[in-house]
């Protein structure tokens, strides 16, 4: 099956798409570009009948191209207002036209979602050939003031841009670009009337880099970190790469969008991949990693999951895709190699999905390397949360406590999944530290009704139940929850909150520190969303535990990867097999969220206080 990104006419008139004998003279009057475009959006010449007589700047009229070619004048006017480039669509027809030649065309002018373009083409004429380009005009991001209906058609060029978003890449060739990386207004900014002029700047800083092409996984793919060959898994296209694009200027679907006709220039920058995280110093290490669906049942549509109520299971569809995804985890977290790991979104039952982690984990370091905590099922969600640990650094202390309904009548468990805790003794020092691994309430809308809508302050739905749950997690870790007497204490997990946004800040008042704002500064991230990132994943110390730490570090390899090459063996589209080259036995495209790790330095005779 066929897809396009713009509806083709209905009807073409193929008998005015052959080229005339009668062709337009190439010497004569002729309307100026110009005068064709005008200083609005619209054509003031909508409907009537011209003769223009420009450069090709750039061709598109090969089978699953733009049905067209772009045009752009010999002797531009000296009104900064109007663009000099016009759109000639050719529909199925695809003349002998290239860049560099002088043609004189004769069509209707006409608008096509705000696109000025000559369409019912009679007359194509070539009057010279390999003619220099007019030199592209350079873009600055953002366009703060800057209105790009001037540059319409025409040709542009953009240096240094920052990938900001790949959502759309492997189906429409489309990625954006903007001046540095966008973060997630929360992130930023505190929650309310900052966000929208904060979200009005960011879209004036985003540009999309198409790749001429209409169809939707159009082959080949479109171009990996080489510029010259399809994107796959060792072949990257990731966010935060720098890119120079040279090409014309498009408008569709209310967005301008820059359609290369040169190869891109792609450039890692300082966003290389790290097969390995940076690791903090210290003698001790925790970390947390959202696992994205770890299931031991296979996801086939019946509702066999979950804990009291039958749910579908997610994750791994069958036996091949369940073995590629453990093979990716394993690698993640037996590099991150730390004391104590807490894990988000395990299969909710009794301990098959944490325990064949852990043997997976085991038969990959070729010893006894870990161990979990057999917490059985928890709760009634159809993922939970889990914690796995080192035997040879650190030895659990008690029993593991929970924070369910149980517990506490008030807690959501319906909403946020049970908390898990557990007091560990680091073997080095004889320190107690207890680890509480959590995963709030998401940001989705299903369900939601009354202050748990969205309000339009940037925090998403459910906030008010993700903040009750904050301020309850405070109060049931300053109980000494394990009754161990621990006073290092640590919250880790996937809070489904950026960090200005109210549950963090709950945190935050009831005495955790945020790591990651501590030593690696405001912006940073676990997560990307609609060309923005930004942290949802988090690992809270007190006090007592800060005065211990000695870095934190997020590993982005997921965060800012294509999201096709993780796990999945299903077609990517109809008809369409997922190439081989999508999956690698690597850490990249293991799940939706990066893992964090940090360090800490315990010593038997350090001061508590």
């Amino acid at each position: 099956m066929t897809h396009y990104k713009i509806m083709k006419p209905l009807f073409v008139c193929l008998l005015l798409l052959v080229e005339s004998v009668f062709a337009a003279d190439c010497e004569g009057d002729f309307t100026a570009i110009a005068d064709v475009q005008g200083s609005g959006p619209i054509s003031p010449l909508a409907g009537e009948e011209v003769t223009v007589h420009a450069v090709v700047s750039g061709v598109f009229t090969q089978n699953g191209g733009l049905d067209g070619f772009f045009i752009q004048s010999l002797q531009p006017d000296q009104d900064p207002k109007t663009s000099e480039g016009l759109f000639v669509y050719t529909g199925l027809w695809q003349p002998a036209v290239k860049a560099g030649d002088v043609v004189a065309v004769s069509g209707q002018v006409s608008e096509l979602h705000q696109l000025t373009q000559l369409r019912a083409v009679r007359h194509i004429k070539v009057c010279a050939q390999n003619r220099s380009l007019p030199q592209a005009q350079r873009v600055e991001l953002p366009f703060n003031g800057f209105d790009l209906e001037s540059l319409e058609n025409m040709r542009v060029a953009v240096a240094g841009a920052v990938v900001t978003d790949v959502y759309q890449y492997l189906k429409f060739g489309e990625l954006t670009v903007s001046s540095e990386r966008l973060f997630s207004t929360t992130t930023l900014v505190d929650p309310g009337p900052a966000i929208e002029p904060l979200a009005t700047s960011q879209k004036r800083d985003q540009l999309v880099i198409d790749d001429g092409r209409l169809q939707a996984y159009a082959q080949p793919f479109a171009v990996g970190r080489d510029g010259k060959t399809p994107v796959s898994a060792q072949n990257p296209l990731r966010m935060g790469y720098a890119v120079d694009a040279v090409g014309v200027l498009n408008y569709v679907f209310g967005r301008y969008k820059l359609q290369p006709t040169a190869a891109l220039n792609i450039r890692p920058q300082s966003n290389f991949r790290m097969p390995e995280p940076d690791r903090p110093a210290g003698n001790f290490t925790v970390a947390t990693f959202n696992v994205e669906n770890w299931f031991t049942d296979f996801n086939t549509g019946a509702e066999q999951c979950g804990n009291i109520i039958g749910m579908g299971c997610r994750g791994a569809k069958n036996e091949p895709e369940q073995q590629r995804q453990l093979q990716k985890l394993v690698t993640v977290i037996n590099q991150l190699d730390s004391a104590v790991i807490g894990l988000q979104e395990l299969q909710n039952n009794k301990q098959q999905s944490i325990q064949s982690l852990v043997a997976a984990l085991n038969a990959d370091a070729q010893n006894k390397q870990w161990a979990f905590i057999d917490s059985g099922q928890l709760g009634q969600d159809v993922i939970k949360v889990g914690l796995i640990y080192q035997p040879h650094q650190v030895q659990p202390v008690g029993d593991y406590a929970l924070l369910n309904r149980d517990s506490l009548a008030q807690f959501e468990e319906h909403r946020n999944r049970v908390v898990l805790a557990q007091t560990f003794r680091h073997l080095q020092s004889d320190e107690l530290i207890t680890v509480a691994t959590l995963h709030l309430k998401s940001k989705g809308c299903r369900d939601a009704v009354g202050d748990d809508l969205a309000q339009g302050d940037g925090q998403g739905c459910y906030n008010p139940t993700r903040t009750r749950a904050a301020e309850q997690i405070v109060a049931w870790m300053n109980q000494d929850p394990t009754g161990t007497g621990a006073k290092l204490r640590l919250i880790v997990g996937d809070f489904n909150a950026y960090q200005n946004e109210d549950p963090i800040k709950e945190f935050e008042h009831g005495g955790y520190i945020n790591l990651a704002r501590e030593f690696l500064g405001v912006e940073n991230w676990t997560t990307a969303y609609r060309g923005k990132v930004g942290s949802l994943d988090y690992i809270m110390a007190n006090q007592a535990a800060y005065k211990r730490a000695t870095g934190v570090s997020q590993w982005h390899i997921n965060s800012d990867e294509i999201r096709q090459f993780g796990y999945r063996l299903s077609p990517i589209s109809e008809g369409l097999k997922r190439p081989d080259g999508f999956y690698g036995a690597t850490p990249f495209s293991s799940s939706d969220h990066d893992p964090v790790l940090a360090g800490f330095r315990l010593t038997d005779n350090s001061s508590l206080e």
